[in-house]
């Protein structure tokens, strides 16, 4: 049996006389010597190790036919999907300045009214078939705790038909913590709430600066102290947005963390990421820094060095595997406050990228607009070990490059520069193995 075409080798001298693989369809690693890979590449390996490796992704019946199938990934998830996706946007305000945002200048007073909710009801309802056995509403601004009333409102309606139907509702909320009190949660929690993300731009100084109140005000510690106090209550996701001056700033941020009790098992996931850049006029603000793209070289340096900070104090990081977009998958849509569908959240109030309502359903036009599956007509993504990494990158990173998103996300000279450190990384600090 063939090595898989998505198969990613790596030597280093931390690992002399070695060969760490990488799957990149399934995201399965391992660790072989020398002698078992030359084994393997020349079809000599013993039978019961491939079958494990078959199992695991590394070995394939055919070449041809496994590049067809990651051809058709998301057909297949899409089959297959058991889930309902719904980003839900239930009102533009929110009590925060912050210094780059994707809603901008479209932040304000608007919020979903009662007969819009209740056909948000509808909708759902609708899209809920006998196949789904999870719905997942993921709560967005403004700030999503200014209205949780309404959030309360819909899962009332909602959650007894799922459960009916032997499915489960939950509720993620992106919110940026500063109403995140116990009460809050504990009112929540009932209703399905599985985890709220938190985002913290650095050490405080530099976090009160990019993210201060209305008032001014900084927010750095509401947000610790409400934290600290509901993170034995609900699942802790940890977000935070660096630039090529302040990425050194994230490790540090965790051990203050740590010193406020927010340990390691008290945070879920941490995941730090690039600001990204925000080129239009519907987000216009006074920041005008941010990437447009993951190949700036500084990223290379600042993205390892800050997932070594992660991982070196205990935090989880997101596992390496496929990582299709939204705009991809059939059953996840976003709704706006005022019942318009977009298949992101970056995409709001861009009405040239809406893609219907929930009166009138999906407009399937989308898939044109939204250039659909375009990586599949370009020949260096087919050709591409990293493919089922990337599936064409991130739409809105190609947006604000080059003002629509025809063509690919390319993340190759990224990964390039990256994936074998990363690798290295997960196994020293996910599976335990000491250089």
């Amino acid at each position: 049996m063939p090595l898989t075409p998505y198969l990613i080798p790596c030597r280093h001298p931390a690992i002399p006389g070695q060969v760490l693989l990488f799957a990149a369809r399934t995201g399965a690693l391992i660790l072989l010597s020398e002698e078992d890979f030359a084994a393997l590449q020349s079809g000599q390996a013993a039978e019961e190790e491939v079958a494990s490796l078959t199992d695991m992704g590394f070995l394939v019946a055919d070449a041809a036919t496994e590049q067809r199938q990651v051809m058709h990934y998301m057909d297949d998830i899409n089959r297959l999907n058991p889930n309902l996706t719904i980003a839900l946007v239930l009102g533009m305000e929110c009590n925060f300045a912050c210094r780059y945002c994707f809603e901008g200048s479209q932040k304000g007073g608007q919020a979903m009214d009662d007969a819009t909710a209740d056909q948000l009801v509808s909708f759902i309802k609708q899209r809920f078939g006998p196949n789904k056995k999870k719905l997942q509403l993921q709560i967005y601004g403004g700030e999503p705790l200014l209205y949780r009333k309404r959030l309360i409102s819909l899962a009332r309606q909602l959650k007894p038909f799922v459960e009916a139907r032997g499915g489960e509702l939950t509720i993620d909320l992106v919110t940026n913590g500063s109403l995140l009190t116990e009460q809050v949660v504990e009112e929540l929690n009932p209703w399905g709430l599985d985890g709220v993300k938190v985002t913290l731009d650095g050490l405080p100084d530099n976090h009160n600066h990019f993210r201060p109140f209305k008032s001014g005000q900084g927010s750095f510690a509401v947000i610790v102290r409400n934290l600290a106090n509901v993170c034995g209550m609900t699942k802790i996701r940890l977000g935070g947005n660096y630039t090529n001056e302040t990425y050194t700033q994230f490790g540090p941020l965790l051990d203050l963390l740590a010193g406020h009790g927010l340990t390691p098992d008290k945070i879920e996931l941490v995941n730090f990421n690039i600001v990204l850049k925000v080129n239009d006029k519907l987000t216009a603000n006074e920041y005008q820094g941010g990437c447009a793209t993951i190949n700036e070289p500084w990223l290379q340096e600042a993205s390892l060095s800050v997932r070594e900070e992660v991982y070196r104090r205990g935090y989880n990081v997101p596992e390496l595997g496929p990582q299709p977009c939204a705009v991809e998958v059939d059953d996840a849509f976003t709704v706006h406050y005022d019942g318009s569908l977009y298949k992101c959240v970056t995409w709001v109030g861009h009405r040239q990228f809406k893609i219907g309502d929930i009166w009138q359903g999906v407009d399937e036009k989308y898939r044109e607009t939204h250039h659909v599956f375009h990586w599949r007509k370009e020949e260096k993504c087919r050709e591409c070990a990293y493919l089922p990494l990337c599936f064409g990158g991130c739409r809105f990173m190609a947006f604000q490059r080059d003002g629509h998103m025809a063509r690919v996300d390319c993340r190759k000279p990224f990964l390039d520069a990256t994936l074998q450190a990363m690798l290295l990384q997960d196994v020293r600090y996910r599976h335990g193995y000491e250089f």
